[in-house]
């Protein structure tokens, strides 16, 4: 089959065929011969023709049924096209000139299903700019500048958990501990919240009250970041002091439990007093205030941060020594580590993202950057965790984008809504959640 074009212009061609890894997806066997001119909506329109045009024992769809007229039944779907690695997102001829495609044989392309954009769910308004964003059983956990702590339901209703303190302002939060799996409810809870004054407050949730459980005292300037390990005994932060702290959270520890003096003691033996934590371990190896650590999926015992230092760094905690360094061109803003593949995303004070694998010996080298949001810088990154190839961009441009790390040049879908900066994001549970300068929440429904 052709595609249809006008014969007196001169037009290279090229004989491609198409295949897909989906189980789930069967693909007739045949060659096209197409002009290199083509491009995604040229190679969506022969694909659904193609499968219109077949068989019952050709429809693309093995979960489908056999159809006795395809083509009458046949609805047209959106497919992405890869050749290699890499999202066709330009005509072919562009893409074979710059991939060095040889096209001396016959061209594989790989289709998948098109995925839908997100979908606007919630729009909550925030008492001030929000600086962080969490999702945990279908709920927003968000913090603002003006000390908020803001809780708002899966119907995007604020819920009467909602707290404030005028004397502080919150800078990042991390949820500690979940209820059961599936279960709907808060109790159980856990999150901790970190701030200007220093410190960082764990909450809990019990009977649909919110309480401070334990303070931990250690940082000597604001605290910019913190992380909770995979089974909720330790946490990491950092802070402006350009120092890593870490806390152990387990309950049954008295070891860095704070001990008053008895003149203290005596003082306020009449209040009930919130426990108080001093840190573990105390690291010191930036230059420059840390803003953004995450424990490493492969190794319980290390961790990595990033700095306005333009330095990520992977540390060994327990011999609180530095394992490698990573230097980028900017401060770095923010950086995301994917569970499953290890793949690190990272954002710095300019507007592209950059993949790194830090597992690998040429983890120091920037493996893709993502090119797309205009002018500021990328505030927050976070990948998709049920996608090893997704991840969510928010910038000071007032845009979030969602990528595909087959597609450096080319956002998957731009969100747009924010009339100011977007300062933090978070992605988990099919949502993705975005809060701004603007005092707003925004929620999407992702597929």
């Amino acid at each position: 089959m052709e595609l249809e074009y006008d014969p007196s212009e001169s037009q290279k061609h090229v004989q491609i065929t198409f295949f897909s890894n989906d189980s789930e997806i069967r693909v007739p066997d045949s060659v096209f011969d197409v002009p290199t001119s083509v491009e995604c909506d040229d190679l969506n329109l022969l694909l659904n023709k193609t499968a219109a045009a077949s068989d019952g024992n050709k429809i693309i769809f093995c979960s489908c049924k056999p159809m006795k007229n395809a083509a009458d039944q046949w609805k047209d779907r959106r497919f992405e096209f890869l050749v290699g690695d890499t999202f066709l997102r330009t005509s072919l001829e562009e893409f074979i000139e710059e991939y060095e495609v040889g096209t001396e044989t016959v061209v594989k392309v790989e289709y998948v299903i098109g995925i839908e954009a997100p979908k606007p769910v919630h729009d909550i308004q925030a008492p001030d700019w929000v600086s962080s964003v969490q999702i945990c059983n279908g709920h927003i956990f968000s913090t603002t500048y003006g000390g908020d702590i803001v809780i708002v339901d899966k119907k995007g209703k604020e819920t009467k958990l909602a707290t404030s303190s005028a004397d502080r302002l919150l800078k990042c939060s991390s949820i500690v501990t979940k209820p059961t799996k599936g279960a709907t409810h808060l109790d159980g809870i856990e999150f901790l919240v970190g701030g200007e004054n220093q410190l960082l407050t764990l909450y809990g949730i019990e009977k649909g009250a919110l309480f401070e459980k334990v303070l931990l005292r250690g940082h000597e300037r604001a605290v910019e970041c913190v992380s909770v390990n995979s089974n909720s005994s330790r946490a990491i932060s950092g802070s402006v002091d350009t120092n890593l702290k870490v806390w152990n959270l387990e309950s049954s520890d008295e070891s860095t439990t704070f001990e008053k003096d008895e003149e203290e003691k005596a003082q306020k033996r009449r209040k009930k007093e919130t426990k108080t934590k001093v840190p573990m371990v105390t690291i010191g190896g930036h230059r420059d205030k840390v803003s953004a650590v995450e424990w490493c999926p492969w190794k319980s015992g290390n961790a990595f941060s990033c700095s306005w230092d333009h330095t990520i760094v992977e540390w060994d905690l327990e011999l609180a020594g530095e394992v490698s360094r990573i230097k980028g061109p900017k401060s770095f803003t923010d950086i995301h580590i994917h569970p499953v593949n290890g793949l690190l995303i990272s954002s710095c004070t300019d507007a592209t993202p950059r993949l790194y694998d830090a597992k690998t010996r040429d983890g120091t080298m920037v493996k893709q950057s993502f090119i797309g949001h205009q002018g500021g810088w990328v505030e927050s990154v976070k990948w998709n965790p049920l996608n090893s190839n997704q991840f969510v961009s928010v910038s000071t441009d007032h845009t979030a984008k969602m990528w595909d790390v087959r597609s450096s040049k080319s956002s998957l879908f731009d969100i747009h809504g924010h009339e100011d900066r977007i300062l933090c994001v978070a992605w988990n549970e099919g949502l993705i959640a975005t809060g701004s300068a603007d005092c707003t929440i925004k929620v999407f429904e992702t597929a």
